[in-house]
């Protein structure tokens, strides 16, 4: 349990089996030990007060901040296990050749219609090639406001096998220094009202990155 003091009130309250880690769900830096070793996370954490600033901190900011630690938590073990067994990970993708870019199909769209942005549409486009580097390289542009481009695949797992002994998703890419959103559906193909949607966004460097 994650109290921000152990006084003898809060102690007393708790079962004597719960491990006490003292922090501060608005400060990010004291939450790192409270995530070791948890699978899940239940949120009770709520502002003393109505004012504005209390509602932010712990309703918004301590939920972004718990979470965004308790991601980077289990990036990290899954970054530690991903080298170590060859049946602690599952390969989805690898572009090793021109024909591993089969099946991948580039599209692009807009958020919502803009009747004024309309007139100063730049457009958009993209493309996802093997180069002869031995590299496959996603680009494009987006000057549509509420416009995107995206990179997507149906991918099918062996048989037998599913996604929920995973921990993780680790990427190997090589980034030009920006953001991108990475959308993961996961379920039957047969029944798409069962599948689970996972959201996550990446910051790149500039080159290779893990």
């Amino acid at each position: 349990a994650l109290v921000r003091k152990a006084d003898e009130q809060v102690v007393d309250m708790l079962p004597r089996s719960v491990e006490i880690v003292i922090g501060d769900v608005g400060d990010p830096s004291t939450l790192k030990a409270a995530v070791e070793g948890c699978s899940k996370i239940i949120y009770c954490a709520t502002a003393r007060s109505a004012i504005t600033g209390d509602l932010y901190r712990v309703d918004q900011r301590g939920v972004y901040n718990l979470s965004k630690t308790f991601q980077d938590y289990n990036n990290k073990l899954a970054q530690l296990r991903a080298g170590k067994s060859s049946k602690s990970k599952l390969l989805l993708a690898k572009f090793k050749s021109a024909e591993s870019l089969e099946g991948w199909e580039v599209s692009q769209g807009t958020y919502f219609q803009d009747v004024i942005a309309s007139k100063y549409d730049g457009g958009m486009d993209a493309k996802f090639e093997f180069t002869e580097t031995g590299n496959a390289v996603f680009s494009g542009y987006v000057f549509t406001r509420g416009g995107y481009v995206e990179l997507s695949k149906k991918l099918s797992l062996p048989l037998g096998r599913t996604l929920d002994r995973y921990e993780g998703l680790v990427l190997s890419v090589g980034g030009n220094g920006r953001s991108y959103v990475i959308i993961l559906e996961a379920g039957p193909m047969s029944d798409t009202s069962q599948s689970k949607l996972y959201f996550a966004r990446i910051n790149t460097k500039v080159g290779f990155c893990r």
